[in-house]
């Protein structure tokens, strides 16, 4: 007690001591109160925003003479010199006047807070700030988002979003206006969106408006940023021991109104971890390591008397040519050759002849194909690894599966939106839009898989794919229609009504999609949000990345489909506790119908019983095998699947409103259930995470050093357990029935002329109502970062240091099952990212 009564004391102290003064006030328009008004001490680094009900505060400003600057999207900026007196509150109150939008870049700083006239719910608004600096991101948008309440990570090697109990194929990845199908880098490590370069995310995770269509679950929205029109050369560097990252922009030559902006990403494990890889006798000399490079562009020209006219390009690159050491100390070996090409082009017309209309036209070409060679050969999936580590590989002939295939996608989109606004007063606004996507895609496999590891694969319910080869090329097309309007039908009350229409070309059917959302003030700090929709998806090989199955959708398949269903139900409630806690709570509920699965046929599968007092080690110690009718999945698609997804989320959230806080973050916890019912099995979803748990701190300790604790806690994804072991039946005798397989050597010991009568066993996973019937264990971890800034020659440094899993806890993304030589089924944990530290710096000039 004397200890805080002393700090306090202290505190009090150097308030008193500091020469500062303080600003109060309110900003109005039209004589309303004006909220997400920037208010800007000039010349300082000192600022923030207006609150819903337009009241501000700015404290901590040194004594002396300062210009105020008040602005807004839409509003006259207004600037006012005052003079801050030491211990003294200066009352300073606002009026802005409307004024017409001119499409020109608009640069907004500090936190955004959602109107209450905005009635989208479950929105987070991330700044790109967050993705620069959140420990464990490692510098990605989507990492980051994976710390937000309602979005899962599959594991840490993987930056998928899994948004409230739907999979990644089920969301809608949006960049500068254009569908993006598979926006990931280094296969599904990171994300295509550079932080660098972005300027807004926003991720609408259940009852986004109508805008978007053609996904069940969620919307991620990315803009990207446009080049400073004040300078004719600014720019950053952002470099760690695996990655570089190069941004450069400035305003437009020769006095054309407008701006440009260059950014470049390339990684370089194959330049600095694969010297040493090969030094150390790990690969061969031919091996090229995973590395990836892009270079995006937006030029904008603009505005021209309300036109603006923007011009996005990206060019990337994904590689692995990859072979196995003849040097390796385990028996398997693996060949990869594959490139992935991921370009876009789009160009947009905003047109603003008058403060009541805008017009957006969008003409896009987005191409995303890709060619892989990959063989290989396996251990017997059913053996002990360890047994068989240092031995010769023809003497492993026998346990060595070959699995292989050669495949080749392409996805090319054409695309034309056009997209209306009519501002009917300040807060009654109507869009209606409509589009045209014109779709080829082309997908082929060919698979080479031993028959032994083919039987092997059946067994496992894990394994959802029947593996058969497949060639379809597919044109097609996309089109829909949506109108909504919100409406403001008292100062607290809005409701935004609107409908959706589209065709699927491929199905050759319309569906209309209802929407209807609703926003009430309860009183000037507390906002209460709903929202319910239905929503379709179309099938199609380019969600199928997402998935990770492979669905043959030829002609003969299709005929019969209807594009998946899914009715969104969603309540929000939102306090400000104060002007910088925030506090949320959400329920949702979502019905999926209709939901694409793999058509299941009647198959064959042989049953065999041990004879009482023989020893099963040998084959004349089991019956004969019995043919008995089994469940087989085919690549074939049915809507034969449906379930739900429901939940609460909590947010509680410190934000840095003033730019000046030592501390922000927030922590949230997300209660969750979510199942399917395929097949009339009902399971799990595979994704499916009871509790979660984020934490994200940042605290500042002065003006150079800055550090950030993230914690992570979710409760164990479903899995597949073993349930036993079984002989292996493939072989026929001379009296034409199955038996028992014998292998020349049970393991990797010499064990004579009596291993010629053993039998081979495989793991049992059961049959499908087996599948996810367990749970991994519990998924936590903890990553830190620390951040020092510096200025050299005149440049703003930053340098940092990013600890990933500090207490290198072993979080399991699988069991691989075995069977050990005294016939029991053993298992060994395959985890994921170890302690992982990283050092990086960057640079802006």
């Amino acid at each position: 007690m004397v200890r805080l009564l002393v700090f306090c004391f202290i505190i009090s102290g150097i308030s008193c001591i500091a020469q500062t003064g303080s600003i109060t006030g309110e900003v109005t328009s039209e004589g309303k109160p004006l909220p997400g008004v920037n208010v800007t001490v000039l010349d300082t680094r000192l600022g923030g925003f207006t609150s819903p009900d337009g009241k501000y505060s700015i404290s901590n400003i040194p004594a002396g003479k300062y210009d105020i600057k008040f602005s807004a999207i839409g509003y006259e900026n207004y600037v006012v010199g005052v003079e801050i007196v030491q211990n003294r509150i200066l009352e300073l109150n606002a009026e802005l006047q409307e004024k017409v939008i001119e499409v020109g870049l608009v640069e907004v700083t500090g936190e955004k807070i959602q109107e209450v006239n905005d009635t989208r719910t479950s929105l987070i608004d991330l700044k790109p700030q967050s993705a620069r600096i959140l420990p464990g991101a490692v510098t990605d948008v989507f990492r980051t988002l994976q710390s937000m309440p309602g979005v899962l990570a599959p594991n840490d090697f993987s930056s998928q979003l899994v948004v409230r109990g739907s999979g990644p194929d089920q969301n809608l990845i949006v960049m500068d206006d254009v569908e993006i199908f598979n926006p990931y880098r280094l296969y599904g490590v990171i994300s295509m969106f550079n932080p660098e370069a972005v300027s807004d995310v926003n991720l609408i995770t259940g009852g986004f408006p109508v805008r978007y269509g053609d996904r069940l679950s969620a919307v991620l929205d990315v803009t990207n940023q446009e080049g400073p029109s004040n300078k004719s050369l600014s720019g950053n560097i952002n470099a760690s021991i695996v990655s570089a990252n190069l941004v450069l922009g400035g305003k437009n030559p020769f006095s054309i109104p407008g701006s440009w902006l260059v950014n470049s990403r390339r990684t370089y494990y194959d330049l600095i971890i694969e010297p040493f890889v090969k030094n150390a006798g790990l690969v061969d000399e031919n091996v090229s390591f995973p590395n990836f490079y892009d270079v995006q562009a937006k030029l904008v020209f603009g505005p021209f008397g309300g036109h603006k006219f923007l011009l996005n390009g990206i060019y990337s690159r994904d590689g692995v040519n990859l072979v196995s050491s003849k040097q390796r100390t385990n028996p398997d070996s693996v060949g990869i050759f594959n490139l992935t090409r991921n370009d876009v082009v789009s160009l947009a017309w905003h047109y603003v002849p008058n403060k009541k209309l805008f017009n957006k036209i969008v003409l896009s070409w987005y191409d995303n194909s890709g060619n892989t060679n990959f063989n290989s050969e396996f251990l017997d999936p059913s053996l002990n690894r360890e047994n068989y580590k240092n031995i010769a590989p023809d003497t492993l002939a026998p346990y060595l599966y070959g699995f292989g295939f050669d495949s080749q996608f392409k996805f090319r989109k054409y695309s034309f939106e056009d997209r209306f606004t009519y501002f009917w007063d300040t807060n009654n606004e109507l869009e209606i839009g409509a589009g045209l996507d014109v779709m080829q895609t082309l997908l082929t496999f060919e698979f080479n898989i031993d028959p032994e590891l083919r039987i092997f694969l059946n067994t496992n319910p894990n394994f959802r794919t029947a593996l058969e080869n497949i060639g379809d090329k597919k044109e097609y097309s996309r089109q829909h229609i949506y109108v909504q309007n919100n409406f403001a039908l008292t100062k607290d009350l809005f409701v935004q009504p609107g409908i959706r229409l589209d065709h699927y070309n491929l199905l050759n059917k319309y569906y209309i999609s209802p929407r209807l959302s609703v926003s009430y003030a309860l009183d000037d700090i507390t906002t209460a949000r709903a929202v319910w929709g239905i929503y379709y998806q179309s099938p199609g090989y380019e969600k199928l990345l997402d998935r990770g199955i492979i669905l043959d959708f030829t002609p003969e398949n299709t005929a019969d489909l209807e594009a998946e269903e899914a009715v969104h139900y969603v309540f929000s409630i939102e306090r400000w506790i104060s002007s910088e806690w925030h506090a949320k709570f959400e329920s949702y509920y979502k019905k999926f119908n209709n939901l694409i699965e793999q058509k299941m046929v009647k198959g064959t599968s042989y049953f065999t019983e041990l004879i009482p007092g023989k020893d099963p080690k040998y084959v004349n110690s089991w019956t004969r095998p019995v043919k008995i009718v089994s469940d087989s999945l085919t690549q074939i698609p049915l809507n034969n699947a449906y379930g739900e997804s429901y939940g609460v989320e909590f947010l509680l959230e410190k934000r840095n409103v003033l730019g000046f806080d030592k501390i922000n973050g927030w922590i949230s916890y997300s209660l969750a259930f979510t199942n399917r019912i395929e097949n009339g099995i009902e399971v799990p979803f595979r994704f499916d995470q009871r509790h979660t748990i984020n934490v994200v701190l940042n605290y500042k300790f002065n003006d150079w050093l800055d550090a950030g604790v993230r914690f992570q806690y979710g409760s164990g994804f479903p899995l597949t357990e073993a349930v036993g072991i079984k002989p292996r039946i493939i072989l026929v005798d001379n009296d034409g029935d199955l038996v028992p397989e014998t292998p020349v050597i049970a393991t990797g010991e010499d064990r004579g002329n009596s291993g010629e009568n053993e039998v081979l066993y495989n793991v049992d996973f059961g049959s499908l109502s087996n599948r996810l019937s367990g749970r991994k264990p519990a998924y936590h971890r903890l990553d830190i970062r620390l951040s020092a800034a510096a200025d050299f020659w005149d440049l703003d440094w930053i340098f940092y240091l990013d600890v990933i899993n500090v207490y290198n806890h072993s979080n399991v993304i699988n069991y691989d099952y075995y069977v050990t030589d005294d016939l029991k089924l053993d298992k060994e944990k395959t985890s994921m990212f170890p302690i992982l530290p990283t050092l990086g710096f960057s640079v802006k000039f």
